[in-house]
């Protein structure tokens, strides 16, 4: 097998391992470091060529020293002795020139995830040069063989990744603990083109895993479907009325909800749901749940980099926050624990307790509104909930798609489109830390020309 990789865990776990040394040595009271190795192939194409194929690799580190309460931060991309010697040393020179921050000290080692199990996600490709290429010209073909009398497809581009990385951490307080990973991708833009214009719309898959990417074939079907049927759009009249969000629109929500969570704006009250613990933010039938452990999992992992682990848990339950996205520092200032989210959410799951139908099955529900397909231009205000987002999408009528529509807004409070989500669909996509099916939302206000 091909590994993109020269290094393994060992040694980034000896290169963090001895960071700390050098801060003991020098009389810090306290050390984090945090090592790290990636490298990755990417290659791209269209019209039948390669337009790049590039390797890159990298490493470094990355050393937080404390003197009492004051913390030093300082990396390098150079992992001999001498280069994390100076690092540290930097590291400890700064500490002096700070303010003191005791939420900011790192977790105890009984806080730690000292034997946590590692969910696998490290799971390389093995693929060459030769192989991703070979794929990028298969989705390209594909985009180019959708033409059809009146309209005309082009590639935009076709390209594939793979990846592969390791990171360690130690600290002084005696964790040293670290995981490899992988991250491959596949990814199609079609132009399609009418006597009347040309729109571009994409499709796209990512997993851990290589073979578990979605084919060229597939993701070329959906690039087409998406462009072509953006064809021909038009606007419609300014309105109340039901919002479908596709479900690779749908986890955008999923995003806004969790921002809101987080530690920084609940501390700072800064967030559209303050002191959300224990209040009901969403429609009863709506559950969120998250799993850092799911084998293979894009956003699954055994520690987030303060070396906490996360847990499996409800973060909503019948719309009911059970859990907040906590990293040490913003814990401390909330007077709570760390949830293991110092890095943000693992693996986010939306599911409802009614019962979930088709895509089909929602615009039928839908009967009259509009298809969020995607979100273009747009602005949020985190305090106040206010959401507001040019988009593409579908008008329907009668639970039946009559139109593209184009050049339109739809606005909402999020406090209001959380409570409206009246269904979740079976057609669950992941886009990152994010699984969902589409949302239907029984209102929003929908604007003119954006």
């Amino acid at each position: 097998m091909i590994r993109l990789l020269a290094t393994d865990v060992a040694s980034m776990a000896d290169v963090a391992a001895q960071a700390i040394e050098v801060a003991r040595r020098i009389g810090a009271d306290h050390a984090v470091a945090s090592a790290s190795a990636q490298a990755g192939v990417r290659v791209t194409g269209r019209d039948g060529a390669t337009d790049a194929a590039l390797r890159d690799a990298g490493q470094g580190l990355t050393i937080t020293v404390y003197r009492g309460a004051r913390a030093g931060t300082a990396s390098t991309a150079a992992l001999d002795e001498h280069a994390i010697t100076e690092a540290v040393e930097e590291a400890y020179a700064i500490a002096a020139l700070v303010g003191e921050d005791p939420d900011a000290l790192p977790p105890a080692l009984a806080d730690m995830a000292v034997d946590t199990p590692l969910p696998p996600i490290d799971a390389p490709s093995g693929c060459d040069v030769a192989s991703l290429r070979a794929t990028a010209m298969e989705g390209d073909a594909m985009l180019r063989a959708a033409s059809r009398p009146g309209v005309r497809v082009e590639t935009v581009t076709s390209g594939v990744s793979s990846s592969e990385g390791v990171h360690a951490l130690a600290t002084s307080a005696g964790f040293c603990r670290g995981q490899s990973y992988s991250h491959h991708g596949l990814w199609l833009v079609a132009l399609a083109r009418d006597a009347d214009g040309a729109v571009n719309d994409s499709a796209d898959s990512f997993d851990r895993r290589f073979d578990r990417l979605m084919s060229a074939h597939a993701l070329a079907d959906r690039a087409v479907a998406r462009a072509t049927g953006q064809l021909g759009a038009r606007a419609v009249p300014g309105q109340m009325a039901p919002v479908l969000f596709e479900a690779s629109v749908a986890t955008a929500l999923i995003g806004s909800l969790v921002n809101a969570l987080s530690g920084n704006p609940q501390q700072r009250r800064a967030t559209f749901l303050p002191d959300a613990l224990g209040r009901t933010v969403a429609a009863p039938h709506l559950d969120l749940h998250e799993d850092p452990f799911e084998p293979f999992g894009v956003a699954s992992g055994g520690f987030d980099r303060e070396g906490i682990a996360g847990s499996r848990r409800a973060i909503l339950s019948a719309g009911t926050v059970k859990g907040l996205f906590l990293g040490t520092r913003s814990a401390g200032r909330l007077g709570m624990r760390s949830t293991g989210n110092a890095d943000g959410p693992w693996n986010l799951t939306l599911t409802s307790r009614t019962d979930r139908g088709s895509f089909a099955e929602l615009c039928q529900r839908m009967g009259r509104g509009l298809i969020v397909r995607r979100l273009e231009g747009g602005a949020i205000d985190p305090v106040t909930g206010n959401w507001t987002h040019a988009v593409a999408g579908t008008w329907v009528e009668e639970g039946i798609p009559v139109h593209a529509v184009a050049d339109v807004t739809v606005g909402g409070n999020l406090r209001d489109m959380l409570n409206g989500i009246v269904a979740v669909g079976d057609d669950v996509e992941r886009r990152g830390a994010f699984s969902t099916g589409s949302i239907l939302i029984d209102a929003m206000q929908i604007g003119g020309a954006a």
